[in-house]
C-alpha cells in the first residue's frame, strides 16, 4: 500500500480570515468582563458585574463563565470586522453573515479562542505568573509617553477613550496581554537555537532553483479504471480492516428534514410587497462605460502605476468650476494601455450586469452613478479606471422574478425555523415520527406544491463524528446535537443541515466502537479501493516516466510524448507550491540534487481535500545561497525561528491543557445554548431584524 504524504496549500482568504479571526478576538477581550480602574481609588469595588441580561452560560472553565452575552457580543464584533477588513476581497469566500460563520466553522473557532484565553488565566493563576497592577501600571507608562515622560492620567484617558475604548476596558485587554505574555516566557524559556538550524533556514530561503515538474492527479484515472469487483471490495476490505474500525461511538439517526425552499413557497408575497422593495437603483440591468487600463509589469512598478492613475483620475474629475473636468475619452486614448479600447475613447459600450462575473473590475462600476468617474481599482496586474456615460435600469415587471426569489429567501430561513420548531415540539411529545411528518408535510404544501410525508423522513446510516452522511455531508453542528442522544427514540434539538432544518431522533441504541461489519461499510471499502486503483495508476505512470526521461532536460520530450503536461517554475524556494499544489517534500528532495538531475521518486500531495497527486520534479538551475551574507541575518533568522517554536511550543502546551480540564470535566460547552443562540441569530439576521 503506497504511503502518502499531503500537505493543504493555505489561500489568502484563510490568511485574511485568521487575521479577523485575531482581531475580533482582541476586541472580545478587550471589551469583554469590566474591571476597576487602577487609576480609581482603593475604597473602589473592584467588584466585577455581570451583565443585566444574556447571562446563561455557553461554556464553564473551571467554574468560570462565558456568558451568551459575551458570545454573541464576540460574533457580532467579528462580523463587523469583516465589513471593514474583508469585504472588498475579491471572489471572497470569507463569512458574511451568522449562517456563514456556522458552515466554515468560525463560530467554533471564536468561542474555542474564548475559552482558551480562560485556561490561560486559570494557568497562570496555579503558577503565580498573573499579571500584577503594578506591572499593568508600568506598561501603561511606558506606552504612553512624551519626550521620554508620562503623559498623565488625563491625557491617558483622552487617547484611550477616542480609540473607542474606556480605560477600564483597555487595562483588562493590557492586563490579559501581560499575563499571557509571563506564562509564555516561563513555557518557551528554554528553547535553544542551533547554528545548524539558522544556516538550513538561511538556505531554504535564500537558494533558488528553477525546476521543470509534471503533475498526475489519481482523478485523471476516474474513466479508465475497473471498478473492483465484489471479491476485490472483500479482500481490500479484509487487508485494510483498521481504516473502517470504529473508535468510537455509533448512531443511526432518523430526522425529519424542513425544506428551506419549500417553506418559501408557502410565504404569500404579493406585487404590492414586491413594489415595496423594488428600487431602481438596486435593479441595474446595464451600463455603458469607458475604461482607462493600466499595466502593472512588476511589483516594483505598483506605487509608480498607482500614483499615474490617480493623477489621470484627478484631471477627469477637475476640481470644480474652477478647472473642469477633461475628456475621458481623449485621456483614454493617450494613455489607456488596451489597445482594443483605447482607440475608442476607452468605450466598452453597453455592458449587461449578467455578463460581468464574480471578482471583475466592472463590477465596481455597476455601483456608479452617470458621470462618476472611479477610484483607481486593482485586479492582477492590472489598474481600472471607470467612467460611466449611461445606466438603465430594470422595469418592474422585468425584476419581478428576482425581487420575488429575493424576498422569499430572505422570509424563507425564518418560516423553515418556525416550521422546524413547531416540528420538533410534535416530535418531542409523540415520539412518532410518521404521525409529525404527516404535519410536517401538511405545513410545506401548497395547491401548486403538494408534500409527501415520505418526503419529510431520511435517515442516515450508523455514523461517527467527521464522516460524510447522504444529503447532509460533513456537518459538525449535527454531530454535537445527535452525540447528545443517548435512547432510542429520543429527539434533539432542530439543527440547520444543507437547504434546510432537521429534527433528529435516535432510529436505534448506540452501538459501541469495535470491528466493522462489512455489509455496513462495503460502499465506503469499495470508493477506497477504487481510489486506491487510480492512484497506483498515477504513481505507476510517474515512475514509468522517470525511468525514461531520467534527466531533467529530457523531462518534457518525454512527458510530451506521454500526453503529459510538463510545467516548469523559476527561483523556487521552500514555500513555492507546484502548480498550485503544496508537494512537502518537493524542494527539500530537489536542494539535494545537482542541476539536471530527477528527485528519483514521485511526490504526493492532496488538494480539493478528496484527491491526491503525484509529481515528478527535476533540476534545470540553481544558484545557492551567498553564505557570506548569513551573518549578517543571523540574528534576525534566530529570533524568527525561536518565535517560531515558541509559539507552537506554547500553543501545544495550552492545548495539553485544556484537553486535560475537559477529561477531568472541569470544562464544559453548553451545546444546546450555543445552538439556540446562533440559530435565534441567524434567524433574526434573515428576517431583517440585525
Amino acid at each position: 500500500m503506497l504511503r502518502l504524504m499531503a500537505q493543504y496549500k493555505r489561500s489568502q482568504n484563510a490568511i485574511l480570515l485568521g487575521i479577523i479571526v485575531i482581531l475580533a478576538i482582541g476586541m472580545i477581550i478587550a471589551y469583554g468582563t469590566p474591571a476597576r480602574s487602577l487609576f480609581a481609588s482603593a475604597t473602589a469595588t473592584g467588584k466585577v458585574v455581570e451583565p443585566p441580561s444574556d447571562t446563561e452560560v455557553v461554556a464553564s472553565v473551571d467554574g468560570r463563565v462565558i456568558t451568551v452575552k459575551e458570545y454573541a457580543d464576540g460574533i457580532e464584533r467579528f462580523l463587523a470586522m469583516y465589513k471593514m477588513y474583508g469585504q472588498n476581497s475579491p471572489d471572497s469566500q470569507l463569512p458574511k453573515s451568522v449562517r456563514d460563520l456556522r458552515a466554515r466553522g468560525t463560530d467554533k473557532e471564536l468561542l474555542r479562542s474564548l475559552i482558551r484565553e480562560k485556561v490561560v488565566e486559570i494557568e497562570a493563576e496555579r503558577l503565580g505568573l498573573t499579571a500584577t497592577d503594578e506591572e499593568v501600571r508600568q506598561r501603561i507608562r511606558e506606552q504612553f509617553t512624551q519626550d521620554g515622560k508620562w503623559i498623565g492620567y488625563e491625557k491617558f484617558r483622552r487617547q484611550i477613550e477616542r480609540s473607542g475604548q474606556t480605560v477600564i476596558e483597555y487595562e483588562k485587554s493590557l492586563r490579559d496581554s501581560i499575563t499571557e505574555e509571563k506564562l509564555k516566557n516561563f513555557i518557551t524559556g528554554g528553547i535553544q537555537i542551533s547554528a545548524q538550524d539558522i544556516e538550513q533556514d538561511y538556505k531554504n530561503s535564500n537558494t533558488k532553483l528553477d525546476l521543470g515538474f509534471v503533475i498526475i492527479n489519481d482523478v485523471d484515472f476516474l474513466k479508465t479504471v475497473t471498478p473492483p469487483t465484489d471479491a476485490e471490495i472483500r479482500a481490500y476490505f479484509d487487508s485494510h480492516k483498521e481504516l473502517f474500525r470504529v473508535t468510537g461511538e455509533q448512531r443511526k439517526i432518523r430526522y425529519l428534514y424542513v425544506n428551506q425552499e419549500k417553506a418559501g413557497i408557502t410565504i404569500p408575497v404579493s406585487d404590492e410587497d414586491l413594489r415595496k422593495e423594488y428600487n431602481p437603483d438596486n435593479q441595474i440591468k446595464n451600463i455603458r462605460v469607458q475604461e482607462i487600463v493600466l499595466n502593472v509589469l512588476a511589483e516594483k512598478d505598483e506605487p509608480t502605476v498607482k500614483t499615474k492613475a490617480l493623477e489621470l483620475i484627478s484631471r477627469a474629475r477637475g476640481n470644480g468650476a474652477d478647472k473642469p473636468g477633461e475628456d475621458f475619452a481623449k485621456l483614454a486614448q493617450g494613455n489607456s494601455q488596451d489597445t482594443a479600447t483605447a482607440t475608442k475613447g476607452g468605450d466598452l459600450g453597453l455592458v449587461e450586469r449578467s455578463s460581468v462575473k464574480s471578482g471583475d473590475a466592472l463590477e465596481e462600476a455597476f455601483k456608479m452613478k452617470v458621470g462618476e468617474v472611479s477610484e483607481p481599482i486593482r485586479r492582477g496586474n492590472q489598474y481600472f479606471i471607470f467612467k460611466v456615460t449611461e445606466r438603465n435600469s430594470k422595469t418592474f415587471e422585468e425584476a419581478k422574478e428576482g425581487l420575488l426569489a429575493s424576498v422569499r429567501n430572505r422570509l424563507s430561513y425564518k418560516k423553515a425555523s418556525e416550521i422546524a420548531d413547531k416540528a420538533e415540539e410534535l416530535l418531542v411529545k409523540s415520539r412518532d415520527v410518521n404521525k409529525t411528518a404527516a404535519e410536517v408535510a401538511k405545513m410545506l404544501t401548497t395547491k401548486d406544491s403538494v408534500v409527501n410525508p415520505a418526503d419529510v423522513i431520511r435517515e442516515t446510516p450508523y455514523f461517527v463524528p467527521g464522516d460524510e452522511l447522504p444529503e447532509i455531508g460533513s456537518n459538525p453542528s449535527f454531530e454535537e446535537t445527535t452525540g447528545l442522544l443517548t435512547q432510542k427514540g429520543e429527539v434533539g434539538t432542530k439543527v440547520g443541515v444543507r437547504g434546510g432544518f432537521a429534527i433528529p431522533q435516535l432510529a436505534e441504541n448506540v452501538r459501541k466502537g469495535g470491528d466493522p461489519i462489512f455489509e455496513e461499510v462495503k460502499d465506503k471499502a469499495a470508493e477506497r479501493a477504487k481510489k486506491d486503483k487510480m492512484l497506483q495508476m498515477a504513481y505507476d505512470q510517474a515512475v514509468k516516466l522517470i525511468a525514461e526521461a531520467k534527466t531533467a532536460d529530457a523531462l518534457k520530450a518525454t512527458a510530451e510524448k506521454m500526453s503529459l503536461k510538463y510545467l516548469d517554475t523559476k527561483e523556487a524556494t521552500i514555500a513555492t507550491s507546484l502548480d498550485g499544489k503544496t508537494y512537502a517534500a518537493a524542494y527539500p528532495s530537489a536542494a539535494k540534487l545537482k542541476v539536471g538531475e530527477l528527485v528519483p521518486v514521485p511526490l504526493y500531495s492532496s488538494f480539493d481535500s478528496k484527491f491526491i497527486s503525484v509529481a515528478v520534479v527535476g533540476v534545470t538551475s540553481r544558484k545557492d545561497a551567498d553564505l557570506t551574507q548569513l551573518a549578517s541575518q543571523t540574528k534576525s533568522i534566530e529570533e524568527r525561528l525561536r518565535s517560531t517554536r515558541a509559539n507552537n511550543l506554547f500553543d501545544a502546551y495550552v492545548d495539553n491543557f485544556k484537553k486535560r480540564m475537559k477529561d477531568a470535566g472541569r470544562l464544559k460547552v453548553e451545546k444546546e445554548v450555543v445552538e439556540r443562540l446562533l440559530t435565534s441569530m441567524a434567524a433574526n439576521e434573515a428576517s431583517g431584524n440585525q
